[in-house]
């Protein structure tokens, strides 16, 4: 292990997963593309002519970030949508890229690697494009400066933290309920607050300048958005009881709450990195995007069910109907298995010595039955 180590601290292996990486998405980035980045050329089409998005397209359910990072990137393509496509990808790969790099500093290298190097990112990034990974890594700076000192007051550092994290909400609204986790570690009741109310106000605050002409558009397509529902968790793990109790949104809502609660004692980057897999895992909606999301988790924390989630998401992405198809075509794909894996490796981070435990117990308990005379 120490051997692997050394390997990995070597300038010229950074400098290889970085090069292989960047190359493995723009590589990706030929094969093609689908509803997403047509949405984009669309939303760049209006920011050229100075058009509102919120009021002009139904295709655009986030804060506004991104529509300016995608006008800034149709300026330079010189409004060629050919060319837009390579930018996009190339700058989410460098997004991709600083979550790669933050990892290496908050996690160690192999982490940082593996999330760079999986393939799930890389289909992400370079052929659907899809921007989640940008919200990802204004989170992951946030951490940076929030830190795990929450018995001590907000600060400029914390202040500074919390802006970040509603930038990426702005971005994407992702984490819109990780606010609630960091208040639950907060002492005080007036830092739980402000802990609360700034991330908060930073997502409502991108909306002010368009909302006068894009009012009906950012209530329908943003805060009312409905995504075509999945419930894969919903139907696989939630007993008939609770579900007559409780729909799948509902549920999904309630239980991020309550996992600030069990995640109360972890520290902030682990508390983010479990947040992202409980968000894709118990979600009532799955699409091919949401993948990506726990990437960071699984590569900070690998074991094999991670590793399996991994071989599903990657699997599904290549022969799925709205990816590049490179192994054949699947309507509907395995999105589902990737989804179970998913919740049990989630499961496995949180309760581990537990499971360990119940499984020895289990084991134990058959010895004893099958050595039992008749």
């Amino acid at each position: 292990m120490e051997s692997i180590r050394k390997a990995l601290d070597r300038c010229w292996v950074l400098w290889a997963v970085i090069v292989g990486g960047l190359a493995a998405r723009m590589l990706a980035a030929t094969g093609g593309h689908n509803y997403d980045m047509a949405s984009w050329n669309i939303v760049a089409d209006i920011t050229a002519r100075g058009g509102n998005v919120y009021a002009e397209t139904y295709r655009y359910n986030y804060g506004p970030v991104w529509f300016l990072v995608l006008h800034a990137l149709d300026v330079v393509a010189d409004h060629r949508h050919i060319l837009l496509r390579y930018l996009v990808a190339g700058f989410l790969s460098l997004a991709d890229l600083g979550i790669c790099l933050l990892l290496c500093r908050l996690a160690g290298r192999l982490a940082g690697f593996l999330f760079f190097l999986n393939p799930v990112s890389i289909l992400i990034t370079g052929f659907h494009c899809q921007f989640d990974n940008l919200a990802i890594l204004l989170a992951l700076c946030s951490v940076r400066f929030l830190g795990d000192d929450f018995d001590q007051p907000i600060n400029k550092r914390k202040l500074f933290g919390l802006l970040l994290l509603g930038l990426s909400l702005m971005t994407k609204h992702l984490f819109f309920a990780f606010p609630f986790w960091l208040a639950v570690k907060q002492k005080g009741w007036g830092q739980k607050i402000i802990v609360l109310f700034v991330p908060a106000a930073c997502f409502l605050s991108g909306f002010v300048p368009y909302w006068s002409g894009g009012r009906d558009g950012i209530i329908g397509n943003v805060f009312d958005y409905q995504p075509f529902v999945t419930n894969f968790f919903y139907n696989g793990f939630v007993p008939g009881g609770i579900q007559w109790l409780c729909d799948s949104q509902s549920l999904w809502l309630a239980l991020l709450l309550v996992f600030a609660f069990v995640c109360r004692t972890r520290g902030t980057l682990e508390s983010l990195l479990l947040y992202s897999g409980l968000l894709v895992a118990l979600a009532p909606t799955s699409a091919n995007q949401y993948l990506a999301i726990p990437m960071a988790l699984a590569a900070v924390y690998p074991c094999v069910l991670f590793a399996a989630y991994v071989a599903a998401a990657t699997f599904h992405l290549c022969a799925h109907v709205d990816g590049p198809r490179w192994i054949g075509h699947a309507e509907k794909g395995c999105i589902w298995l990737a989804t179970d894996i998913l919740c049990w490796a989630v499961a496995w981070r949180l309760w581990r010595p537990q499971i360990r435990q119940w499984l020895q117990n289990m084991v134990r308990e058959f010895r004893v039955q099958v050595g039992r005379p008749k």
